[in-house]
């Protein structure tokens, strides 16, 4: 043996040995025991009941398989799933299709505490929902990383409630990123695909970079494979909570105000703000005729603090103003070119629109909620409040499509209608000309016996007019 090799070997064995410590083991706490430290009180198992369609034969003589002799009717059943806490307000992320038609939802922390959730926002579209509990303290929240510089073979960890298992961590690897996945009718693209092992149960969980830091949602597996799994990238998450959490769009606040985090914004009015990167969110548009309008906002503002409460994101910010009460005034603190200075702002509610004439407008045709003498007329099986098509204007948008009077409108481009309320807010939202998806459902009967069928349907709208409300003198475009 060489003497250089005889030199390297106790190089190598110093170095061991030091590593080892006195006691002569490695130490245990590497960075995947880290990452799962950091993040595992933050991490969520969420259960409840939801409604499931299920189809029952009325004979069992052979023929349950063809439609007229089958029946379709509710039910409730258990589901479970995972989430994180993104906000120590008590926010919590997961995915849409966890919650989905949910009659109660609970969330079980680390410590053994429960609590009731309610769904604050929901994109059917994006497998992405917003959860929110009532804490006394504030929780432990995540720490959000970036999914635009992952690299293919980069260590992940996921953390879910696989099964019922709360707290499960698994590692792995990203196989790929970019992937295109149709799950269950919805495409969804840009995913990340994974190699560490999720199962049902873990969607909603966090998927962890080796620093601990969030950096996708996992939402699917591929059946029938191995170590085949996907995230939805964080970016994404990023991009679309903020639009989610919009007060004037979930409130139907008159706030007017788009913002942004200054980081990502990239505009030149961060610059002429005169504050630091990290200062604040950024004020990206104003919705002319809104109370911020009329308060004095600009377009480069940075807003330090609501109430005298900081804020530091966008999201911060979403979260801050959901918890404001309409009617009072709230107080903005302000950066404006390194100049500090407080805009209040009356949170003042619009009006509800009129989803009656808007549905009469962009599709030509009559709706109302159900009533007793509807449900008998159409065999209808559902909410009263549930929105009913009783006219068809012949040669219009819905005509065209094939929606017939009794059809019962049930979802607009992903966002479920249950009332009236529900169907104008959407509508509102629809810019005339627009291409929309309905799903309605309609009841066959075949021999004296009913069948509900479902059916999507896609419509080109009407250029809209604008509404006039019933407690302003002004216009509203949609």
């Amino acid at each position: 043996m060489t003497r250089w090799r005889l030199l390297l070997m106790g190089t190598f064995a110093v170095s061991f040995f030091q590593a080892a410590g006195a006691s002569g083991a490695y130490s245990r706490i590497t960075p995947v025991v880290e990452a799962f430290d950091k993040n595992k009180d933050a991490v969520v198992s969420i259960t409840g009941k939801q409604l499931a369609q299920m189809q029952q034969g009325l004979f069992s003589w052979g023929f349950e398989d063809l439609p007229f002799f089958q029946q379709k009717r509710s039910i409730e059943m258990p589901f479970l799933g995972s989430g994180f806490v993104i906000s120590p307000r008590g926010y919590i992320i997961t995915n849409a299709h966890v919650v989905a038609q949910a009659t109660e939802i609970t969330i079980h922390m680390t410590n053994g505490n429960a609590y009731q959730a309610q769904i604050v926002a929901a994109d059917v579209s994006a497998d992405l929902a917003v959860l929110k509990i009532e804490v006394e303290k504030p929780l432990p929240a995540v720490t959000l990383g970036r999914s635009d510089d992952l690299k293919i073979g980069e260590t992940v960890l996921a953390i879910g409630n696989p099964f019922g298992y709360q707290q499960t961590l698994t590692d792995g690897i990203i196989s790929a990123i970019h992937r295109e996945v149709d799950v269950e009718q919805l495409s969804m693209r840009d995913l990340i695909q994974i190699s560490a092992p999720i199962n049902p149960g873990n969607s909603g969980g966090p998927l962890l970079n080796i620093n601990g830091e969030v950096i996708g949602i996992n939402t699917a597996i591929r059946k029938a494979a191995q170590g085949i799994g996907f995230a939805i990238p964080i970016d994404w998450l990023q991009e679309i909570i903020p639009s989610m959490l919009n007060v004037d769009r979930l409130r139907r606040a008159d706030l007017g105000l788009d913002v942004a985090d200054p980081a990502a914004a990239k505009e030149p009015e961060a610059a002429e703000a005169g504050a630091s990167d990290t200062a604040g969110v950024l004020v990206k548009a104003i919705r002319p005729g809104s109370a911020a309008h009329h308060a004095g906002f600009e377009v480069g503002d940075r807003i330090t603090a609501v109430n005298q409460h900081p804020v530091s994101s966008a999201l911060e910010f979403y979260f801050v103003m959901l918890e404001q009460k309409m009617g009072s005034e709230v107080q903005f603190s302000i950066l404006r070119k390194n100049q500090s200075q407080v805009l209040p702002v009356r949170f003042a509610q619009r009006p509800q629109p009129d989803g009656k004439a808007l549905a009469r407008q962009l599709f030509g045709i009559e709706i109302a909620p159900l009533t007793e003498q509807m449900i008998r007329r159409y065999r209808i099986a559902g909410n009263p409040d549930m929105v009913v098509v009783t006219e068809v204007e012949p040669g219009g948008p819905a005509d065209n499509a094939g929606i017939e009077p009794g059809d019962l409108l049930i979802g607009l481009n992903g966002s479920e209608i249950a009332n009236l309320e529900q169907l104008g807010l959407v509508l509102e939202e629809i810019e005339g000309g627009a291409l929309l998806k309905i799903t309605f459902n309609r009841t066959q009967s075949y021999f004296g016996y009913q069948e509900v069928i479902q059916y999507t349907r896609t419509v080109r709208t009407r250029a809209a007019q604008p509404q006039k409300t019933g407690n302003t003198q002004e216009e509203i475009a949609i």
